[in-house]
């Protein structure tokens, strides 16, 4: 694996694991998000398990490279679902950045261990 590749997969898995992390604290924002989608109470717990497991996913890619791959693939659709999300209900574009952050960072970890 390139030192491109281990390090956008490290960047990735440990921002990712973090965000994850924080969606157990019940942030208002994030649970308000779910209820505008129509999601019941808990779900974005669900989703920060799926941003661990994919964080993770990356971390294991280091040494086992199609996990790295399938891990980068699955957050890079998550985030895009995020990012679409937030366009369904109309918010303002400023309330996307952080997954479409997360989806360049999912995409170049993606790139990265591909092209190594």
């Amino acid at each position: 694996m390139s030192g491109a590749a281990t390090f956008f997969s490290l960047i990735t898995g440990l921002v990712v694991i973090g965000a994850g992390g924080f969606d157990f604290t019940d942030p208002p924002k994030t649970v308000q998000l779910m209820r505008r989608l129509g999601y019941r109470y808990g779900f974005h717990r669900f989703l920060g398990l799926v941003k661990i497991l994919g964080g993770l996913g990356l971390l294991i890619g280091l040494a086992i490279t199609p996990i790295g791959i399938l891990a980068a693939l699955g957050l890079c659709i998550y985030f895009v679902l995020a990012v679409r999300a937030h366009a369904r209900l109309g918010d303002p574009g400023q309330e996307s950045i952080p997954a479409a952050a997360l989806f360049m960072l999912s995409a170049l970890s993606l790139l990265t261990i591909i092209l190594s």
